[in-house]
């Protein structure tokens, strides 16, 4: 696809690699896509030679190229940053966009299931941040079916449930609930190992989360990290943020007993674990 805005990156895939999987993902994304006032143009290619892909990206030597049958996929954004950068009640709202744009795709059946602070980005526009869930690289559909017991994701964020020997084995279902985890581990991550937009330098926590072997021990790591939460303290510019990660931690860690019933509602799930805890101003969008 073309648009007025700088090209940030391409990616060539043989068709038969791209066409059966990722169409019906990206004409789910595409209905929601905005870029300001400015929506980009798409320009599909089918079993096109590289002169004709070339010439329409406005390459004028395109007849130099060779004739090899690809298919192109541009993806076409702004410049990003990530939401790690922001602060306070900006960086909140920030989050909480992508919690709820996150919410709105698996609504319509798309599944990302790779949460990670590397996937939350954004851009200023008008005076705003307008934040963007990005890499859905190993998402799939509702419709796959059996994918949706893979066991995928960066182990410091994964929800703890996924984390164990059955869902290693792929024997757990990758749910609406897990994801939902997935971003107040990512919140938690940001509160306490970033200050005014930067990563801490050293004596950063949570470290050996990411030292850890293999998935054994994540999961007896993270485990007790919920049962010390009143002892760890947040960096100075996210105190206040942090205090929205422990509330929905606490929710966690209820979840986390033997005995603990945790709803199947993904509605009732949004609620408990995530918008019961966020400030009243970002959820209506009130941030100076």
């Amino acid at each position: 696809m073309q648009a007025k805005t700088p090209l940030r990156n391409s990616n060539f895939f043989t068709d038969t690699e791209v066409e059966s999987h990722s169409t019906e993902i990206l004409e789910n994304v595409r209905e929601m896509v905005t870029l300001g006032s400015e929506p980009p143009e798409f320009h599909e290619f089918e079993r096109a030679f590289t002169m004709k892909i070339k010439t329409t990206q406005g390459l004028h030597d395109a007849e130099r190229g060779s004739r090899v049958n690809v298919l192109l996929h541009i993806t076409v954004s702004r410049k990003l940053l990530p939401i790690t950068t922001l602060t306070g009640d900006q960086f909140l709202a920030a989050w909480w966009q992508i919690v709820t744009s996150h919410r709105a795709l698996w609504k319509r059946g798309v599944r990302h299931c790779a949460i990670s602070p590397s996937n939350c980005m954004g851009h200023h526009l008008g005076g705003q941040f307008i934040a963007v869930f990005i890499d859905f690289d190993l998402s799939s559909t509702k419709q796959d079916g059996p994918s949706g017991f893979e066991c995928i994701g960066t182990l410091p964020f994964m929800a703890l449930n996924l984390l164990t020997s059955k869902a290693i084995a792929g024997d757990v279902e990758h749910v609406y609930r897990h994801d939902a985890e997935s971003f107040i581990w990512v919140l938690t991550w940001i509160c306490l190992r970033y200050d005014n937009g930067k990563l801490l330098r050293k004596n950063r926590p949570l470290d050996e989360w990411l030292t850890v072997d293999t998935m054994i021990r994540c999961p007896e790591k993270k485990s007790s990290f919920t049962a010390r939460l009143l002892s760890m303290n947040p960096t100075p510019s996210n105190q206040k943020n942090f205090d929205v990660a422990m509330q929905c931690l606490a929710v966690i860690h209820t979840y986390a007993g033997p005995f603990a019933s945790v709803s199947v509602d993904d509605e009732v799930v949004f609620n408990t674990l995530l918008q019961n805890h966020v400030p009243r101003n970002v959820l209506q969008g009130h941030i100076l």
